[in-house]
Order: C-alpha cells, then structure tokens, then sequence
C-alpha cells in the first residue's frame, strides 16, 4: 500500500504516486454495513477521524469514524500474495471500506483473502498492508492515514 496520501489527494493520483505499485485487479470498494463494535482484542489501526480493525477468521474489516466532519472513515488495504521460496509478492487486490454511516458508528465489510498457507497462483502465502484512513466520498478525496500494519492472513 503507499505511504498515507497528503491532505486532499484525489483517488486517482494516489496510483501515480508510485507507479512500480499496481495490483493485478481493479480498486474494491465495499459500503459498510451499520454493526456493533468489534470483538475484543482484534488489531486496530488509529488516525484522527477513523478507527480500522481486522478480524482473520472471516476477514472482516469493522470501521469506526470517530469524527463529526463531514469525511467518511475507511480500513483501505493491500492483499499481497507472497513466493517464499523466490523470493517476492504480488499486489494481488486493494481495497476499502467505506463507513458511511456518521461518527460513532460501527460499520463491517466482509470480504474473503487467500490464506497465509494456502497454495495459489504464486505459491503460498498471503499478507495484508491496511490502514484507518479518512475519505471524502462526495469529492473523492483522502485526508489522512494511520501509519500501514503488516499482517499475514493465517
């Protein structure tokens, strides 16, 4: 995933920001659906304005916009999928999901990722690279990410 985007930068300059990054399929963005809060004890990244959690068993995101300005909170990720024994990954998917249902409230996006151990295309292994991020749906702008979490999806 690329470093947290400036203030403001439009969706579509956030690919050219690094060209050598692209994944092998198109953007997924996902609606969250209005839920309670996560189960405890779940990794979660922070940023003023959204709260982003990963559960692996299921590969839900829960998302929390935590800020009553107008933006929207997302979990915004990158599925690697990895050849331990040659040594490189593959930017296999990206993503977000979206909460769009105001601050204070809980959404959940339920997607479905390779395994850390089960074989694909490329060999075997699959890690995610996420972040709590703040986006203006309406303009299609980002403002602000949390520092990128590492996770090996097993």
């Amino acid at each position: 995933m690329l470093a947290a985007p400036a203030p403001a930068t439009p969706v579509s300059q956030l690919a050219a920001a690094d060209s050598t990054i692209t994944s092998i399929n198109p953007y997924e963005w996902n609606t969250a659906t209005a839920s309670g809060a996560p189960p405890a004890g779940l990794p979660c990244a922070v940023t003023t304005g959204a709260r982003a959690c990963f559960e692996k068993s299921g590969d839900r995101w829960w998302v929390l916009d935590t800020s009553s300005d107008g933006h929207s909170a997302t979990a915004s990720w990158t599925n690697w999928l990895a050849d331990y024994l040659n040594g490189y990954t593959v930017d296999y998917r990206e993503g977000s999901c979206v909460n769009k249902l105001g601050a204070g409230n809980w959404g959940v996006c339920n997607k479905d990722y390779y395994e850390d151990s089960t074989p694909h295309a490329y060999g075997t292994g699959s890690l995610l690279d996420w972040q709590a991020c703040v986006y203006d749906a309406t303009a299609g702008t980002w403002h602000g990410c949390s520092s990128p979490r590492w996770q090996y999806n097993d």
